[in-house]
């Protein structure tokens, strides 16, 4: 198999939804832009009032959480030498958002956010030509049995993984990119639950440390 896989798992990245849309923090945000709610990121720093009466607010609005996150991954030794691929499952039914090897994401917050507004309305990014980003509506079990990967679900709960210990390729890292709340448990059920130890580290941390066991033991810095 050889490559491993980064999944950012029930992503804090996500469209306003309707029922925000009248809201008063997003109507200003809307005017402010020139764009319709609906085509806008979903962000507690600026719709945090709204976002009160929002259903699951506690892990919703949080897409610098996903940016960091994609930026350490793909920034990472370990994906520039092709050990490891990265996915962000969408929230709900939103499906899965693919990138290209060879893509580079915007450093800035905002361009950043941009550019997953176009790929949430459209689909994909850039809209002509190959593209470099993409979304495709599969279930993420679905999707990583189909290719047989060994599952870990990274949970701060969950049984201690050295990180001598982690698999060298054909491995899917399942890494919850929202900042409060729990796993859902069909995402827990898909494979063992392991964790780095008994501090709660943000995501970004334990891509990290995933990203940067792959490349060590790429190196044969580990004696195990």
């Amino acid at each position: 198999m050889g490559k491993n896989l980064l999944v950012l798992s029930n992503a804090s990245l996500e469209l306003i939804p309707r029922e925000l849309w009248g809201g008063k923090q997003v109507s200003a945000s809307a005017r402010k832009r020139h764009k319709n709610p609906g085509e806008m990121l979903l962000d507690v720093s600026l719709h945090g009032w709204d976002m009160e009466r929002l259903v699951g607010k506690e892990s919703r609005g949080r897409p610098d959480i996903v940016h960091q996150c994609l930026l350490d991954a793909i920034d990472s030794p370990a994906h520039l030498l092709g050990l490891l691929d990265v996915v962000v499952e969408l929230r709900g039914e939103g499906g899965l958002m693919f990138f290209r090897p060879d893509v580079r994401l915007p450093r800035n917050y905002d361009q950043f956010k941009g550019l997953m507004e176009q790929v949430l309305v459209h689909g994909r990014a850039p809209l002509g030509g190959d593209p470099l980003i993409w979304i495709e509506h599969r279930d993420l079990g679905d999707y990583l049995k189909e290719l047989g990967y060994e599952v870990y679900v990274m949970e701060s709960e969950g049984s201690f993984l050295d990180v001598p210990s982690i698999p060298t390729e054909g491995a899917a890292y399942i890494v919850g990119a929202f900042q409060e709340g729990e796993m859902p448990k069909k995402t827990l059920a898909l494979g063992h639950v392991y964790s780095f130890g008994k501090f709660r580290l943000t995501a970004n941390a334990v891509v990290s440390l995933i990203s940067c066991s792959l490349y060590m033991k790429h190196l044969g810095l580990f004696s195990r």
